[in-house]
């Protein structure tokens, strides 16, 4: 997200801070997720049989929150992304682009669901700590895939009509 990180630095001092903030938010929830259950943190390779059941039961029970919490996250930034996008000279919600970014955020919310969906039907089944580790890679790759395809590119449209 390093390119993402500089090409957001010429909206809109305004719009700057609301994306800022939000992303910030994003990467907060991606560590909160990463470290969520202590079996499940990057590089370590202990499995949940190595936790007592209070804290496996700990483990599964966060897991809905945090499924819930990206939901609500990602659908409040691209509300506010589809506004500062609306805002910007030129573009309106017949704009092709806007129309394949706003597409693409709601094929994004719907992996979400579905990813969160099969989160939950893993939890009693699974290694809990696998599913926060696959969890945490997958969203992590489609929001990068996500701000590549989509946002650097809208976001360096900005720079070229005010240019």
């Amino acid at each position: 997200m390093l390119v993402h990180r500089q090409a957001i630095r010429v909206l809109a001092p305004a719009d700057y801070l609301v994306i800022e903030t939000e992303h910030k938010l994003l990467d907060k929830y991606l560590t909160d997720l990463r470290d969520a259950c202590e079996c499940s943190k990057i590089g370590n390779l202990l499995n949940c049989q190595a936790c007592d059941k209070e804290q496996q039961a700990s483990c599964q029970g966060r897991l809905p929150s945090f499924l819930l919490h990206i939901i609500d996250l990602a659908s409040e930034h691209f509300a506010h992304e589809e506004t500062i996008m609306l805002s910007r000279p030129h573009v309106t919600e017949d704009s092709e682009y806007f129309r394949n970014h706003h597409l693409a955020h709601a094929d994004l919310l719907q992996q979400l669901y579905a990813l969160s969906d099969k989160c939950l039907l893993l939890r009693n089944n699974g290694n809990t700590a696998d599913i926060f580790s696959q969890f945490h890679k997958t969203l992590k790759d489609l929001f990068e895939e996500h701000d590549r395809d989509f946002d650097d590119p809208f976001i360096e449209s900005t720079m070229k009509k005010s240019a």
